[in-house]
């Protein structure tokens, strides 16, 4: 089937519209409910997706978390429709199934995933009676009936998860007193009751306390891969906007950022939904998922109240909705050849 007549008939089948080749090697993605979209991460302004993968194969329905693992697989949660995570391939695109999935059977409140350099998968659940993190050996597939389960003693709510450099969690949540707290334990050094290695926690954070929707559901964490400073996406106080707050590699106690980025300039809001909100280029650019299909990414060292460096707002039509992000901005090299809309290289290997 020719190119053309192929990106047609997808179109007309499911109502997707397909890239002509697969994203650059740097890379930003949003995560829509029940599709994928990719874009240049140098992109600024009006952009067409260079990926889109959607379809009834992809079994994508209420996908929100999303993270990149170091072979540029992504990995995809799905909350509260099941207990699925899917794991596709770097250039996944059109309606193709995932290469393997695996499923959470006691619990489908899947609100946060990251992935270590061993590839094992965490996975948050906030469902209360099952509430804390999973931890999946890599290649697992099929029903998971006993994972390894992680809970932490000083956390009664849990929020978000992050992976540092070191291969250790970070955990994001409330205490018994709704004071935000941050937890790293020690995953690098066991999995099964990891060791708590340190807390960042008190007013001099400035990280919003629990106090309601807006703020149980908009704190995302992520690392910086290359100098694993902690960004913590929050809302401020008084819960007048959104803010993103940059803690130094290895923070503990009761500290204050390096740096924070908020005010009416930056562009920052908050959608109350399910899915990492930022994440974090290899070379230290943050990038924020918000509505309408934009992205709204800062330059390394940015603070204050100020503008956003690029707005990457894609051109063409789908969900409104703001979702998850993650960038591959490292590792991974481009394949020889140029893709054809079906997936097939110039080679016409799969």
């Amino acid at each position: 089937m020719k190119p053309a007549l192929c990106v047609a008939v997808f179109s007309m089948l499911f109502g997707v519209q397909l890239a002509h080749a697969a994203c650059p090697n740097d890379a930003v993605f949003l995560v829509l409910g029940d599709q994928i979209r990719g874009y240049p991460l140098r992109a600024n302004g009006a952009t067409e997706p260079c990926q889109v993968l959607q379809g009834p194969l992809t079994t994508l329905r209420t996908a929100g978390a999303t993270v990149i693992d170091r072979k540029n697989a992504f990995h995809v949660a799905q909350f509260l429709t099941n207990s699925t995570i899917d794991i596709f391939p770097r250039k996944a695109e059109g309606n193709e199934a995932p290469s393997r999935s695996f499923m959470l059977t006691t619990t489908n409140d899947l609100l946060s995933i990251a992935v270590d350099s061993h590839l094992n998968d965490f996975v948050l659940s906030v469902r209360p009676s099952e509430a804390g993190v999973y931890v999946v050996p890599k290649n697992s597939s099929g029903p998971l009936t006993s994972p390894v389960h992680i809970t932490d003693p000083n956390i009664v709510q849990y929020v978000s998860i992050a992976i540092d450099s070191d291969d250790n969690l970070l955990i994001a949540g409330y205490d018994i007193r709704g004071a935000t707290i941050i937890d790293t334990l020690g995953t690098s050094r066991r999995i099964t009751s990891p060791p708590l290695l340190r807390s960042l926690t008190g007013p001099k954070t400035g990280l919003l306390p629990a106090g309601g929707l807006f703020a149980r559901n908009t704190m995302t964490l992520a690392v910086d891969p290359d100098t694993d400073e902690l960004f913590v996406f929050n809302a401020t106080r008084d819960l007048t906007q959104s803010q993103v707050s940059v803690f130094a590699a290895n923070a503990r106690g009761d500290v204050r950022p390096v740096r924070t980025i908020s005010g009416p300039a930056t562009g920052l809001t908050a959608s109350g939904l399910p899915g990492n909100t930022i994440a974090v280029s290899s070379d230290g650019r943050l990038l924020v998922a918000a509505p309408n299909l934009r992205i709204l990414a800062f330059a390394p060292g940015a603070r204050g109240n100020v503008a956003p460096s690029q707005v990457i707002e894609d051109s063409t039509l789908g969900p409104t909705t703001q979702g998850g992000i993650a960038a591959r901005s490292r590792g991974g090299g481009q394949q020889n050849g140029n893709d054809d809309a079906c997936g097939k290289d110039s080679a016409g290997n799969n």
